[in-house]
């Protein structure tokens, strides 16, 4: 198994897997208890058994918090608080499609590996080893990303005296020393926001680098298709062959993104649910009642929530463009060097390659970045018509 930084640099003798791009993220879910450890044993599950509960109790912890600082805290500190707690509430419904479907996530990583040996050539290699590169480096950008909204938000507070989110956690408030209580509890926020971050990390970022790998074997099997009866020297039976083995391989592409789409689809609908609600919480937030160190705050937590669906969209609009290109590829392949018995399968294999490959949110939406910029038009679009109601007004008046 390749380190971290073997991965990120493309490091190793060995001929890379496309598997190789989900191995740091089956770690870290390991690492955070999402999925047991082999060898089973009463060492390696209790982690397991920690770690969900305190994923499982965080919406409780979040909300509980929300609602016993709205007695005297600022408005811009109860946002601040609520725009958390409400991603946070989701976070343990996309965790338990994740635990739930691990096995059909690993189902792919087999056939990924029957793609993988049908090509061969240098530039091929090359390009399956820079997918595995390029999602390490999404890997070490969303964690930098997501723990850098964490450092800024705790920073201030250490500096202030006060509890970074605010979040409820009912042994440690029965303290009555006040300095044990605070840095007790701050101690324990923290590890938990880091915890909570790494877990919501690996949500946002595993339908990107499925999605990714698939992108890299469509595009092989473009170049791949287009070379079709050029080589003089294959016979039509060697022709023929390789003309099967392209077809083969988009079953197999059909295959996995069934699979795939089956387990992205419910956690990228969750996330669209609650990113709509969180981004004009931040928006309401960053206009209207935040000082300056809240405004930085919100700021970099409202870039956040874009970049958990964002990407993902990105890479699946990024696929149905690399699937529109197949049929062009069969279409000017040097057919007229097969023979008749091939070029009734290429007649089937174009009527087929026109079924893109796209991914659908729980059936409601469509994952690619014209829904992701419906998200975000709605949640602006929520947040004039708060404006013009004059409830930050209202509320101002009530907290303020």
């Amino acid at each position: 198994m390749r380190t971290i930084l073997d991965l990120y640099y493309g490091r190793g003798n060995k001929n890379f897997e496309t598997k190789e791009s989900f191995q740091l993220i089956f770690w870290c879910w390991s690492l955070m208890g999402i999925k047991p450890l082999k060898p089973y044993g009463f060492r390696r599950l209790w982690p397991m058994a920690f770690g969900w509960t305190w994923l499982l109790m965080s919406p409780v912890a979040f909300n509980v918090g929300v609602m016993l600082i709205m007695r005297n805290s600022s408005m811009t500190v109860i946002l601040t608080t609520l725009q958390a707690a409400i991603n946070v509430t989701g976070l343990p419904m996309k965790a338990v499609v994740a635990a739930c479907y691990l096995s059909r996530l690993r189902s792919v990583d087999p056939i990924f590996k029957i793609l993988d040996a049908r090509y061969q050539t240098p530039e091929e290699r090359l390009a399956i080893r820079e997918n595995v590169i390029q999602s390490a480096r999404l890997f070490v950008t969303f964690i930098v990303s997501y723990f850098t909204y964490a450092t800024i938000s705790w920073l201030p507070s250490l500096f202030t005296h006060t509890q970074p989110l605010n979040i409820w956690l009912p042994l440690v408030d029965w303290i009555q020393q006040p300095t044990i209580h605070f840095c007790l509890h701050f101690l324990i926020e923290l590890i938990y926001i880091y915890f909570l971050l790494t877990i919501q990390c690996m949500s946002d970022l595993y339908p990107v680098v499925y999605i990714k790998a698939v992108r890299t074997h469509i595009t092989l099997l473009t170049e791949r298709v287009s070379r079709l009866g050029e080589n003089p020297n294959l016979t039509d039976e060697d022709n023929y062959q390789e003309l099967i083995d392209c077809v083969r391989s988009h079953q197999e592409l059909l295959q996995i993104s069934r699979i795939v789409g089956s387990v992205l689809s419910l956690t990228i609908f969750i996330q669209f649910i609650i990113a709509a609600a969180v981004l004009c919480v931040s928006m309401l937030n960053i206009f209207i009642f935040a000082d300056a160190s809240h405004r930085v705050i919100s700021i970099v937590y409202y870039l956040c929530v874009l970049l958990q669906t964002s990407v993902t969209c990105y890479q699946a609009s990024m696929l149905e463009l690399d699937c529109e290109k197949l049929p062009n590829a069969i279409f000017h392949c040097n057919w007229l060097a097969l023979d008749k018995r091939s070029r009734r399968v290429l007649i089937y294999f174009l009527h087929h390659a026109q079924e893109e490959i796209s991914f659908v949110a729980l059936k409601f939406f469509k994952i690619n970045l014209g829904t992701n910029l419906s998200i975000a038009k709605f949640s602006f679009t929520l947040y004039t018509f708060m404006n013009q109601m004059g409830v930050e007004q209202n509320i101002k008046e009530q907290f303020e």
